[in-house]
């Protein structure tokens, strides 16, 4: 751990490890930092994205370059390429970071371009995108109102935020790059309806299909405008509600059957995209069902 003075006080530099709320999944690493001043130095051994969702003003410095003031805009991705090294102290903090790290095997399942015509360039930041932009809204919003991102969902934002800062490094898509075809896209439909109940997983989606993830991933947003958690989410939503409304099954056996961590968990989601608990929902078909009679 190392030390230095600034403005009169004490900084002691740390690693990732100083932000609690870590985790892997599925090639993914990821570490969420609040927001609160901090003082970060690490060498990064795989290649890092961090998707920025507040303005952070710091003083940084990468790779062998001295420290200098860098202002980390909100809504935006910086990539800092595996072998390198970072040392932020930042001052100001809105809203933190979600920092991402990715193995090979995950690379390589996710896009078929990879990082490696890029990572010679050294760390890039203020990474602007639309599409990032609403990805940091979406997680700073969940985050903010106090409803974590499960495992299975950050490997799925950390997949797009991967996408995202691979287009916005420029990296060329190929002229015959595979596209998600009308029978691959009812494929998977088919295929996310089928194990609703088990995890879903981005290895498992490509597998279905035999393309990389960039054309799961990319296809689904086109054809449906949601990526693709969400799209697997309203899946769910979609069973649960017509088990709702036609079986006799008990609220925690739908809850099991539709994927969802929990009863609790099932009724938060159709709450908050439906507008009714799963017992609302019930209730309501059957006095329906009891008027028609």
């Amino acid at each position: 751990m190392a030390a230095i003075l600034r403005g009169g006080r004490e900084l002691r530099y740390t690693g990732l490890e100083q932000f609690p709320a870590r985790g892997s999944y599925g090639g993914v690493d990821h570490c969420i930092a609040g927001a609160r001043p901090y003082a970060l130095e690490f060498a990064n051994e795989s290649d890092v994205i961090c998707l920025l969702l507040g303005d952070i003003f710091s003083e940084a410095g990468f790779e062998d370059d001295g420290e200098e003031t860098l202002l980390f805009r909100g809504e935006t991705a910086a990539f800092h390429p595996r072998h390198g090294s970072v040392r932020v102290a930042a001052s100001t903090v809105r809203h933190g970071f979600i920092a991402f790290s990715y193995s090979d095997d995950f690379q390589g399942c996710i896009s078929d371009r990879g990082l490696d015509r890029v990572r010679s360039g050294g760390s890039v930041n203020n990474i602007r995108l639309k599409s990032l932009r609403h990805l940091a809204c979406y997680a700073r919003e969940r985050l903010r109102f106090g409803r974590p991102l499960d495992p299975l969902e950050i490997q799925y934002l950390g997949g797009m935020v991967y996408i995202e800062t691979l287009r916005g490094l420029h990296a060329v898509k190929p002229a015959n790059a595979s596209t998600l075809s009308d029978a691959e896209f009812d494929r998977l439909s088919a295929f996310i309806d089928a194990e609703l109940e088990g995890d879903i997983s981005c290895a498992r989606l490509t597998g279905c299909v035999d393309l990389p993830l960039r054309v799961v991933f990319e296809g689904i947003k086109t054809r449906t405008g949601l990526p693709p958690y969400q799209f697997v989410l309203r899946r769910r939503v979609e069973q649960a509600q017509k088990l709702l409304m036609r079986s006799d099954f008990s609220i925690a056996e739908i809850a099991f059957r539709c994927g969802f961590a929990s009863q609790q968990h099932m009724t938060s989601v159709l709450k908050r995209q439906l507008g009714h608990t799963p017992g609302q929902i019930r209730r309501a078909t059957r006095a329906r069902k009891s008027t028609s009679h």
